[in-house]
């Protein structure tokens, strides 16, 4: 199934189309500024969907990561219900609805980001941002594109995973 939309935001057209995933589930939303980036967006879909297995392994430990730092704010008496959640089968946890690909991302490899949810935050949601097989950001969703000004200043101000901060805000290391 392949829908198309085109909408207006702020005086800038933004693209979206609809299409399942074999992986993700039906009706992922592929966002981007323009329509000519749709078959770019497929193909950093398919990136996702058959990503290598060590990419696979560092996006379950990152989102592992997110997920226990989100249990310390978590009453005792509601862990259990998340006893089951591992890194192992921590995907099954997540749902990816949109796939962005903006104008700063770079046609000659495979750059995005992802907006989702998660059952264990689901007011902030979930984002992973991922260039050219490196996992750059994953966390709550704050619309961190691959080459933005907003991931940059994330990164230089706040950095990549570090167990003894008190604030974490990307769980994933730099590579």
């Amino acid at each position: 199934m392949e829908d198309n939309d085109t909408y207006n935001i702020k005086g800038t057209l933004i693209y979206e189309e609809n299409i399942d995933s074999n992986k993700w589930g039906k009706n992922i939303i592929l966002k981007c500024d323009k329509k000519e980036q749709f078959d770019y967006a497929k193909k950093c879909l398919s990136y996702f969907e058959t990503m290598p297995k060590e990419v696979e392994s560092r996006l379950r430990k990152y989102l592992f990561r997110y997920f226990k730092d989100y249990l310390k704010y978590i009453d005792e008496e509601d862990i259990e219900e998340w006893k089951n959640i591992t890194e192992e089968n921590i995907l099954e946890h997540i749902e990816i609805t949109t796939i962005i690909v903006d104008n700063n991302c770079r046609t000659n490899i495979i750059e995005f980001h992802i907006e989702g949810s998660c059952d264990w935050e689901p007011e902030n949601g979930l984002e992973i941002t991922i260039s050219n097989g490196k996992i750059l950001y994953v966390g709550s969703y704050v619309d961190y594109g691959p080459n933005s000004s907003r991931l940059k200043y994330a990164l230089e101000n706040y950095g990549y995973y570090d167990e003894n901060a008190d604030l974490k805000m990307n769980y994933a290391d730099k590579e």
